[in-house]
Order: C-alpha cells, then sequence, then structure tokens
C-alpha cells in the first residue's frame, strides 16, 4: 500500500476536526475520486451516494465498495438523485477543477435539504499555483472571500472556514512543484479534464517514489501544529462549510 501525501494526512485531520460534532447522516458526495473520503465517514456511521465525473472513478468506488450497496451507492449522473434528499454534500478537491464552479455547485445544492449542510476542501491562494496545479488540472487556487462568495451564489449562509497545513505543506508544495517540471507519464497529453480524473487515480511517478522515502504517518504530528494555525492564511488548503438556504 502506497503511503499517504502529506497534505492529504493534514486535510483528513482537519475535517476530522472540523466534523467531530456532526450527527450522522446520508451524504451525496460529488467528485468522489476513489471513495477515500466516503470510507472515512462510512466509518463513523454516516450513509452515502458517491458520483465523479469519471466512468473508471465510478467503477473503482463501486468495487471498493461491493457488497456494502446499502450504506454506498454509486451513481452515474447526478440528475439520477431526488432533489433535496440528502443532509450533507461533500465536494473534497474538486471546485478548483471547475470552471463554472458557482453554477456546478448550485446543481449539487439542489440535491440537498434545506438546512442541510456543505463541507468542501479546496486549494488556497492563488499566488501558490504552480506546476503540481497545472499537471493535475487546477483552473485556479481560492482566497477565503472569494469561495465565500462562491457559497452565497450557490445558495448557501452560515458559512466557515479554516485554512490547514502550516506548516508542512509549505514545504512539501515547493518541493513538488521543483520535481515536476517536465511531462510526468499517465499525465503528459492528458487534457485539463482527463488530468482531474487522473489526479484521483494515480500520483505522478516522482510523488511515488518521494513517498517511498517521506509519507505517511511521519506527518501526523503535523496534525495537532496546524489546529493553531486554522484561523491564520498561511496554509495551503481551505476547508469550508456552510448551510443550505
Amino acid at each position: 500500500m502506497s503511503r499517504k501525501q502529506p497534505k492529504l494526512v493534514l486535510r483528513e485531520a482537519c475535517i476530522a476536526d472540523v466534523t467531530s460534532g456532526w450527527p450522522t447522516g446520508r451524504f451525496f458526495e460529488a467528485g468522489a475520486g476513489t471513495g477515500h473520503m466516503a470510507s472515512l465517514f462510512l466509518d463513523r456511521g454516516f450513509t452515502g451516494v458517491a458520483h465523479d465525473l469519471g466512468a473508471s472513478s465510478r467503477d473503482l468506488i463501486r468495487a471498493r465498495f461491493k457488497g456494502d450497496e446499502q450504506r454506498m451507492a454509486v451513481v452515474d449522473d447526478v440528475d439520477e438523485l431526488s432533489d433535496a434528499s440528502f443532509d450533507y454534500l461533500f465536494a473534497f478537491e474538486v471546485l478548483e477543477h471547475i470552471e463554472d464552479d458557482v453554477a456546478v455547485l448550485s446543481r449539487w445544492a439542489s440535491k440537498l435539504r434545506p438546512g442541510g449542510r456543505l463541507l468542501v476542501s479546496v486549494p488556497a491562494h492563488q499566488r501558490k499555483f504552480g506546476a503540481s496545479d497545472a499537471m493535475v488540472g487546477h483552473v485556479r487556487r481560492y482566497e477565503r472571500r472569494q469561495l465565500c462568495d462562491v457559497f452565497e451564489r450557490a445558495g448557501f449562509r452560515d458559512i466557515g472556514m479554516v485554512n490547514y497545513g502550516w506548516p508542512i505543506t509549505e514545504l512539501t508544495r515547493t518541493v513538488s512543484n521543483r520535481l515536476i517540471g517536465s511531462p510526468q507519464q499517465g499525465f503528459d497529453g492528458l487534457s485539463a479534464e482527463e488530468r482531474s480524473i487522473r489526479s484521483a487515480q494515480a500520483k505522478p511517478p516522482v510523488i511515488t517514489r518521494l513517498l517511498k522515502v517521506a509519507g505517511g504517518n511521519m506527518f501526523v504530528p503535523f496534525t495537532w501544529i496546524q489546529r493553531a494555525f486554522y484561523r491564520t492564511d498561511l496554509g495551503d488548503g481551505l476547508v469550508a462549510w456552510a448551510t443550505r438556504r
């Protein structure tokens, strides 16, 4: 089993902090990738439905939860879902891949009951946009006010947000951008949409090699350190939540 990237370790910990008091319920996860984040919520007693733009990703999620379809289903089209039928809407590392983020978030939000909660994560600060962003199909990184505006225009209120990752993701992002200086096998020649789908399924070879040296549990101490900086703008990512009007 490959090691987790440092940013994923810190993001998971931040999401766990933010949602620690949330009651269990039914979620819809958009852009679910391989189903990794969904599995964390299932372990806590939630149930859900997942969708991903890539057919290959949907196949991976179905295989992951085979035999557990009562708790975790997969749909091929968001329009298969009934409106106002979910307690939670999740989208982790998804909005930054979408040109018209307001329109797409509004479409997803229609599946959330009034008063239901939205939870997203996105990369932070456009000034940090680099080679690693372009490689995986990002079209932007977000500032706090920018993300608040997207939420408000999509019909959400009571917005909360924390900035996670400081200080370790500053180092890992810089290293990644320097290492990704040439086309990467499995990513070169792909469209932005294809890069987005591919990034959820596999890491670039150079990152995979790096994780053999450093990754996973060795970064757990930073999950505690980052808590002191949640209210700053120093970290590399944002975790944000809101309520549907």
